[in-house]
């Protein structure tokens, strides 16, 4: 058994210091060399890898990210990633264009609010790095992390991703994990609906698309129909931080194996075998209201990380989902 998908936390090194950086729990480790991520990048185009998603910290500001780009590419694996948006110059745009890499830029809402959390003149900056892709036809969209401090613009939100010719835009809770959890920056579930209902009204004004993440029960939100969620209860995907530690879910400091110790194959043949992930994507025992929705087969309890930090155990129900937590939504 493989993944098709490796979600790789390329480095924990980042040039901002957001209050919501999940990625922030990585900070100590220790960072694989470059021959070591060469050999990962081997490994996973061994077993049948198709893609990976390059996130953070900040995957370009790492010098090593020419070396890293070339050799996926090279090994016919596609590329996704992640990035603040503040640190483009004619190299870089040169490497993303030639190995055809897809970003999600990141814009937590109108100027006032993306600089109040990411500090003063980022969001001019990410304009212009978006005006950059666009020259240079590199395909983006963008992404929100939606948090106490902006869940009420998600609806302004759609409308800057539409200015700036996002393929579309995707929105994702803030994690209660890193420094979010210690500045107590999640939202709730009455929050969420909130946020998403702002959304989806606005996009659907226009069409335009908009995918959630880490929300599989978002249908019983809204029917919008040019929208998509994901559930990550699956073996399709896994996370591998930044020193070869195979993990749950990125956002959970939860070490399953290591491919730096032991190679990649075998980090995943104990991922696989064991029992917290058995318990994941086979979950068992959830609660009564998962069990009778019609939702269970694609959202399977919710985001079983959420669910671990704030409910205490994998599969107590997400605490976003609007029948675990009781709120009361209108269609």
């Amino acid at each position: 058994m493989a993944p098709k998908t490796i979600i790789w936390i390329f480095t924990s090194r980042c040039n901002l210091q957001c209050p919501h950086c999940y990625a922030s729990i990585y900070a100590r480790d220790r960072e694989l060399s470059i021959n070591e991520k060469i050999r990962l990048i081997r490994e996973m185009s061994e077993i049948g890898v198709e893609h990976i998603g390059l996130s953070g910290g900040e995957p370009l500001i790492h010098r090593d990210l020419p070396v890293i780009l070339k050799e996926i590419f090279d090994h016919g694996m596609t590329i996704t990633m992640v990035t603040n948006g503040t640190i483009i110059n004619e190299h870089i745009l040169d490497l993303l264009a030639k190995y055809d890499v897809y970003l999600y830029v990141s814009i937590d809402g109108p100027r006032e609010v993306h600089d109040r959390l990411r500090g003063s003149g980022v969001y001019d900056r990410v304009m212009e790095t978006i005006n950059a892709l666009r020259k240079r036809g590199i395909e983006y969209a963008t992404i929100m992390a939606v948090g106490k401090y902006n869940y009420t613009y998600t609806g302004e939100y759609i409308d800057i991703a539409s200015k700036v010719n996002a393929e579309h835009a995707a929105l994702i809770p803030v994690m209660p994990s890193g420094r979010a959890y210690l500045n107590k920056l999640w939202i709730n579930a009455s929050e969420y609906y909130i946020a998403m209902k702002k959304a989806i009204v606005r996009a659907r004004e226009t069409s335009y698309p908009v995918a959630f993440w880490c929300t599989p029960f978002l249908r019983l939100v809204s029917s919008y129909e040019n929208s998509w969620t994901y559930y990550c209860r699956t073996m399709e995907t896994v996370d591998i931080g930044c020193s070869g530690e195979l993990l749950p879910c990125d956002v959970l400091d939860i070490v399953i194996s290591n491919a730096r110790v032991n190679g990649l194959k075998k980090a995943l043949h104990e991922y696989y075998s064991n029992p917290i992930i058995n318990n994941i994507v086979n979950p068992r025992n959830l609660p009564k209201e998962c069990m009778n929705c019609n939702l269970k087969d694609i959202c399977r309890g919710g985001c079983y990380a959420r669910s671990y930090i704030l409910q205490g155990g994998f599969n107590k129900g997400d605490p976003l989902c609007p029948i675990i937590s009781g709120i009361k939504i209108d269609q």
